[in-house]
């Protein structure tokens, strides 16, 4: 074990088997271990099960009182529930169990906080008596069975498809029925709240005087109730009244709840540990360590030098902290195999028990021997902490300490490294050339002494002028490109050049992109104030022009000498004008809000088609106006998409707008639409009354329009409210004009 076994000395290979033997002398300990812990974890699991009976029998009085105290509160708790359903009502625990005076209060009552105060408090205790009831006490007691009846309506509540009610009642059957319930207990309270237990099992005639008496005394609110409130209000709180309840169990451990109940169950495989087998795996695990420590001190075995004291301590830390959880299968393992069978059983397979048995010992050894071997390379591994020291180990023998030193290693490299030269960049390949030609020449110079000093100065003089002209030229170009920026800087986007810059070369190409970068900067800026000019002075004319007809026929209708028809036909007309003006400023405010980024989107699932079909309807008497038939070719399927709906059928209200506005009269209008797997395409088409002759790009900004005129109504608002819904919502709209042809095309992605 750990021995350098390549050197083929005798001593190393008696070393090995030391060792190895040591580690198998004690797995097979462990072996025989089994049958003697197995013996006394009988006795010991005897021992421990009359201690755990005797403080069974202690603890059934106990468990036992803890179940009445159950049955009272699930008393009130039961009794509202009744009391609740019989009206149908979600009713407060006061309105069933205080009286009204309490419930209605006054402010004006010099004890309103104080009394409110107890109110919440009452509420809060019956509440967590409710949810502990649902919650804990039918989970605690599965076989817990209970039956409520209402002895003035008949109405009744239960959890169970047994007839229990029946033990309210007296016969053969009845007796023979109480046989099935270990437990059972009939709480019946009078009309005064008197409480009376005419039949139970499982008690003692003690617990059944004492639950009356705590009953009497209201004992059960008052151990969870405030002291203040208690002494003050005890009188005014009701118990149930004209009610029975019946609580039954067929289980013979009907007081255990289920957390109890599972820690009175004896453990043998608990027992198999405490009974000796963990103390014969610490003392296996001992032997194993001390063997690892003492095992090395002889020389000439050569224990302890080889790959096996190399191991990383993160490995060693790593199998410490497996240990605990590798104990639990370590024992359950050895226990099947002496109490059954650990690797399968015989009747699974054509082996005999004896062959099973077999099987399962060597299993045993070889994960043992496995297990020890470990710990006894682990512990020589840990042993070259005493042989080099702490920062040697901590260095050699820990992955985290040789990540540093590399790491560290390099990084100083690496800052050396930043002041050599990078002889894979060109430039400095360019110059170490240069360099080298210098040197040569510089060598054979010298290397012909004092004639060399006569050459060397022609040499320097030529050396000289050959840099002066790189240096001249150099300049040269700078001053070109220096020329161009500053005339750029004048305002001069036209500059260029066309000259060869050398070593300024890329930055002649960045010149250039930053050149027309500035010349569309420009351009853009003037469109821009072109369109504010525009704006200006198309906000202006829209709003005067109802706004001016709106004023006139004002004052016409100030005529008290105008006939009833002409006033009407005034007053449609203020209609008509007035209604533009309101269209104009929601679309102004609507523009604004797109602009500002100040508009919320309700996104729903919608059906597409149906949307377009009830645009259609709703404009119906302006398509009738407008002569124009629409024909629409529209999947038979629902286009389901996650849109606003009310911005959606905006878009379409809009466009279908336009045509009716635009379209030549007695001409046809398409709507098509297409379903594909990965988005919705929409298709509108119409053939214009007037000829199209605007810019497309343009026409989709606000307060464009394709009648330059300005005859028809309108602000131009409406393809740029249509082009901001749809590119808000994640598709893209497109305008697309052939001749006559005017189509407006919108993508949606699915």
């Amino acid at each position: 074990m750990d021995t350098k076994l390549k050197s083929n000395s005798p001593n190393n290979v008696i070393g090995f088997l030391v060792s190895m033997l040591a580690i198998i002398s004690i797995a097979i300990g462990i072996l025989l271990s089994y049958q003697p812990v197995l013996k006394y974890s009988g006795l010991l699991s005897q021992k421990l099960r009359a201690q755990r009976e005797e403080g069974i029998e202690e603890q059934k009085d106990y468990y036992k009182q803890e179940l009445l105290d159950v049955l009272e509160r699930s008393n009130f708790v039961l009794f509202w529930d009744l009391a609740s359903g019989k009206d149908n009502t979600n009713r407060q625990p006061t309105d069933i169990f205080l009286p009204d005076n309490m419930k209605n209060l006054q402010e004006d009552d010099n004890w309103y906080e104080q009394k409110k105060a107890f109110l919440r408090n009452f509420n809060d205790i019956l509440y967590r008596w409710h949810n502990s009831f649902y919650s804990d006490t039918l989970r605690n007691y599965p076989l817990f069975e209970y039956y409520v009846l209402d002895d003035t309506t008949g109405n009744y509540l239960t959890n169970t498809y047994n007839s229990i009610e029946r033990l309210l009642t007296a016969s053969e059957e009845v007796a023979r029925l109480k046989l099935q319930y270990p437990f059972y207990l009939i709480f019946q309270y009078g009309e005064d709240g008197s409480l009376q237990i005419p039949d139970y099992s499982g008690f003692s005639e003690e617990q059944i005087n004492n639950l009356l008496l705590k009953e009497q005394n209201k004992d059960i609110i008052k151990e969870v109730m405030d002291s203040s409130y208690w002494h003050q209000y005890c009188s005014l709180i009701n118990v149930p009244v004209n009610t029975t309840f019946v609580y039954a169990s067929q289980s013979e451990d009907f007081f255990y709840t289920e957390g109890s109940r599972q820690n009175s169950l004896p453990d043998p495989v608990k027992d198999f540990s405490e009974g000796g087998f963990e103390y014969v795996c610490v003392l296996a695990a001992s032997l194993t360590a001390l063997l690892a420590l003492l095992l090395p001190l002889v020389k000439s075995w050569g224990i302890g030098r080889g790959l096996g004291s190399r191991i990383p301590f993160e490995f060693i830390f790593l199998g410490i902290v497996l240990i605990p959880p590798s104990y639990e299968g370590l024992l359950s393992m050895a226990y099947e195999t002496v109490t059954d069978f650990f690797l399968i059983n015989p009747s699974q397979t054509v082996f005999s028990a004896r062959v099973i048995h077999i099987f399962d010992d060597i299993l045993n050894f070889a994960i043992w021997t496995g297990v020890l071997s470990i710990i006894f390379i682990s512990v020589l591994s840990l042993r070259q902490l005493y042989v080099l020291g702490l920062g040697r180990y901590i260095k050699e023998r820990t992955i985290t300490g040789r990540i540093y030193h590399f790491l560290a290693g390099n990084i100083k490299k690496l800052f050396i490294s930043l002041g050599n030269v990078d002889l894979t960049d060109p430039s400095n390949k360019a110059i170490l050339k240069i360099l080298t030609v210098n040197f040569i020449i510089l060598v054979i110079l010298c290397s012909i002494w004092v004639a060399g000093i006569a050459v060397l100065v022609p040499y320097s003089i030529m050396l000289f002028f050959i840099l002066k002209k790189y240096m001249d030229d150099i300049k040269k170009k700078y001053s070109i490109l220096l020329d161009a920026t500053r005339k750029m800087a004048e305002g001069n986007l036209e500059t260029a050049i066309t000259e060869n810059l050398g070593v300024f070369e890329p930055l002649k190409e960045e010149f250039s992109k930053v050149q027309y970068g500035f010349k569309k900067a420009v351009e853009e800026e003037m469109k821009s104030q072109r369109m504010k000019t525009d704006l200006i002075t198309n906000v202006s004319h829209d709003l005067k022009t109802p706004l001016t007809a709106i004023i006139t026929y004002v004052d016409l209708l100030k005529n008290e000498d105008i006939t009833p028809e002409e006033r009407k036909a005034y007053i449609d007309t203020l209609d008509m004008k007035s209604q533009r003006l309101k269209r104009l400023i929601e679309d102004l405010f609507e523009i604004s809000k797109v602009s500002s980024n100040n508009i919320t989107f309700n996104m729903m699932e919608i059906d597409l088609k149906d949307l377009i079909k009830q645009v259609l309807l709703e404009l119906d008497d302006k398509i009738g106006k407008s002569e124009i038939e629409f024909r629409l070719h529209l999947p038979e399927e629902k286009v389901l998409l996650l849109l606003d709906s009310e911005k959606t059928y905006r878009i379409f209200e809009n466009l279908i707008t336009n045509i009716t506005k635009y379209a030549m009269p007695h001409s046809r209008a398409y709507i098509d639409m297409e379903a594909k797997e990965d988005k919705v395409m929409v298709i509108l088409k119409n053939v214009s009354a007037s000829e199209l002759d605007f810019n497309m790009e343009e026409i989709t900004e606000r307060f464009v329009r394709g009648d330059q005129s300005r005859n028809t109504e309108g602000a131009g608002l409406g393809l740029a409210i249509v082009k901001s819904f749809v590119e808000l919502q994640g598709g893209d709209f497109e305008i697309q004009v052939d001749g006559d042809l005017f189509k407006a095309i919108i993508i949606w992605r699915k």
